[in-house]
């Protein structure tokens, strides 16, 4: 297909983006006057995601079919070691960090997907359709486990959600098994409805993680910064303040 890398570009990065601008609107300015994040951060690892899904991509090239037996695992093992380093563990802006890495690496993985099939075949309506739609499906998927995964390194329980965010990318890499075989098997009915629950099923879990668990998370970390303030300023039995720990909150 002419053209064909810069579509894939197009189509793979901007479902990211766009999540990226809507949801994360509402925890900076000019929406709030501090930001619950730095900028410079986010779109470091934002640009760390994008070099992540390359390699992860040529990994997969290599070593096609037999990636997605291990893509679920390693996808999420990564996300945990760049977000579970010492310098970001308990900080309270990780859901935020681990957003922007999920965020590139969804966007560099779907580039690369998207762009093997548009340099190969000339796809007709329906199937950019489909294209699209993958495309969104791998940004909500990924996005939601960084984001997943940072809420437990801020929290100190990286293992625990690491867990969770395993579970959802098995479930969602099972679901597209049957979807996968219908270029060797040819249309098969099932396929597309699993698809179609696939699709479902990120869109619901993406709306679990950042319109109930992360705001749920937020307020939480200010009512836990609030609370040591006010510890800071209790005075002791000796008429001094009290100190805390310093952290990174």
């Amino acid at each position: 297909m002419e053209y064909g890398s810069f579509i894939a570009a197009a189509i793979g990065f901007a479902p990211a983006i766009a999540l990226m601008l809507w949801t994360l609107q509402p925890y900076t300015y000019p929406k709030v006057e501090r930001p619950y994040f730095s900028d410079p951060t986010l779109f470091g690892m934002f640009a760390a995601g994008i070099i992540i899904g390359v390699i992860l991509h040529a990994v997969g090239v290599f070593l096609s079919p037999y990636y997605m037996l291990v893509a679920f695992i390693l996808e999420e093992a990564i996300k945990l070691l760049v977000l579970n380093l010492p310098r970001f563990q308990r900080r309270a802006d990780m859901p935020f960090y681990g957003f922007g890495l999920g965020a590139g690496m969804a966007s560099a993985l779907a580039y690369g997907a998207i762009n093997i099939v548009l340099t190969n075949t000339d796809p007709d309506a329906v199937s950019m359709l489909i294209i699209i739609v993958y495309s969104i499906m791998l940004s909500l998927l990924q996005i939601s486990n960084g984001t997943t995964i940072g809420i437990g390194v801020a929290r100190g329980q990286p293992f625990a959600f690491f867990g969770q965010a395993t579970v959802v990318h098995l479930a969602f890499a099972l679901l597209l098994i049957p979807f996968q075989q219908v270029a060797d098997t040819g249309v098969d009915a099932i396929a597309f409805i699993l698809f179609g629950v696939a699709a479902m099923f990120m869109a619901t879990y993406y709306f679990y993680i950042h319109k109930k668990l992360l705001p749920a998370y937020v307020r939480d970390a200010l009512a836990e910064l609030q609370r040591q303030k006010e510890r800071t300023k209790a005075p002791d039995n000796d008429g001094k303040a009290k100190k805390i720990p310093r952290t990174k909150h």
